[in-house]
């Protein structure tokens, strides 16, 4: 390698080293996503619930999740959500695994990531509520 590049190298890596992750979108950004991610897995998940018998469905509908919750790990939270996010991973994260296994007719794996998706929507809604955070686009009486 010649001087010029070697040092070319050198103030790559170390510009690399010492920036900061790059905030994908601003908090606003981040919050409208969030709210219509969540609202869009809960309301799946809520319509598969009561169609576990299709399939076709279930596959269509894991395919989707999976989108979700590529998209929101690309995400870079605020810091006002920043210890919700990893809990709103969780959410989409087991709701596609949920869907998954609903497609493929495994209803107790189904049940088993269901059960996590109630648990960490209760953490989720705790700490929203606490930070008095909005996470859905409508209210819940659906």
């Amino acid at each position: 390698m010649t001087l010029p590049k070697s040092i070319m190298m050198l103030v790559l890596a170390v510009a690399v080293m010492f920036c900061a992750p790059v905030r994908a979108e601003s908090k606003r950004e981040y919050q409208q996503r969030f709210q219509m991610m969540l609202d869009y897995a809960v309301r799946s998940n809520e319509y598969i619930r009561r169609h576990l018998g299709d399939r076709g469905l279930c596959a269509y509908a894991a395919d989707m999740a999976a989108k979700n919750a590529d998209a929101a790990e690309q995400m870079t939270p605020p810091p006002l959500y920043a210890d919700l996010h990893p809990h709103f991973l969780l959410v989409l994260e087991n709701i596609e695994r949920a869907f998954h296994y609903a497609s493929k007719g495994k209803l107790d794996r189904y049940r088993h990531h269901q059960k996590i998706v109630r648990k960490e929507l209760r953490i989720l809604e705790a700490m929203a509520e606490k930070e008095r955070l909005q996470l859905y686009l409508w209210d819940r009486d659906w």
